[in-house]
């Protein structure tokens, strides 16, 4: 057992006394429902740390400072275009410092989560596929069932909630 699997150890099996109701089901089952909580926390918690108000209105800028490049560069003002490739940095940059904490709190949330489901669905083959998808195969181990559903439930819950602002 490696270092990185004894220091997980005990938030393993506090997790598998957790979820051990849903470990009754069969693991695409189970996986599905696990994945399906780890994505609404994950979009719970980005709610809960980012200012969507803040966000449209730096989004917004954004947009605008782009027609501003687009139009000086289709006149070949290149000086003009510098200034607004400048501002849009800065926009950018801001965009990125308002959206930082979520995404740490995503990364720890994830870090707690993952090894877990690592230690207890390594090696099993969640879900097989009615088609090949290339670099993966027709088999989906837990990662790959993971991020299917991660991305399948995240698109549904971000537009009934209206999250999309980023």
């Amino acid at each position: 057992m490696s270092l990185i699997d004894q220091l997980f150890l005990p938030i393993n099996d506090a997790l598998a006394l957790v979820f051990a109701p849903l470990h009754v089901f069969p693991p695409i089952i189970s996986l599905l429902l696990l994945s399906s909580f780890l994505t609404v926390l994950i979009l719970v918690i980005t709610r809960f740390f980012v200012n969507t108000k803040v966000l449209r209105e730096i989004k917004d800028e954004m947009e605008k400072i782009r027609e501003q490049l687009t139009m000086a560069q289709k006149s070949g003002d290149k000086e003009a275009a510098d200034t607004h490739l400048s501002k849009m940095m800065e926009v950018n940059s801001k965009y990125m410092k308002h959206s930082f904490k979520a995404t740490i709190v995503s990364i720890v949330v994830l870090a707690l989560f993952l090894p877990y489901l690592k230690f207890k669905y390594e090696g099993l083959i969640v879900a097989r596929l009615p088609f090949a998808i290339p670099f993966v195969g027709t088999n989906l181990g837990w990662l790959g069932w993971y991020v299917l559903v991660s991305f399948m439930i995240g698109w549904v819950v971000r537009k009934i909630a209206g999250m999309d602002y980023a």
